[in-house]
């Protein structure tokens, strides 16, 4: 997931109540004001997901994540 200041003032003008998704801590930068989880936050945010949705799907193959 890129992220960005301009999706930062989005999505607090859309959902002011939502929990925060940026987190400069668990971010590397990726350009110019663009940033994404680090490799290893990626990954475990990516193995919780699948095993959330292995309980839900079983034994349906997830091929990707973005």
């Amino acid at each position: 997931m890129t992220y960005s200041y301009v999706h930062l003032a989005i999505n607090r003008e859309a959902f002011p109540n939502a929990f925060e998704l940026f987190d400069k801590s668990l971010m590397t930068g990726r350009g110019r004001g663009k940033y994404c989880y680090r490799d290893d936050v990626r990954a475990a945010a990516e193995q919780f997901l699948r095993s959330q949705l292995e309980k839900k799907l079983g034994v349906v193959p997830i091929v990707y994540v973005v």
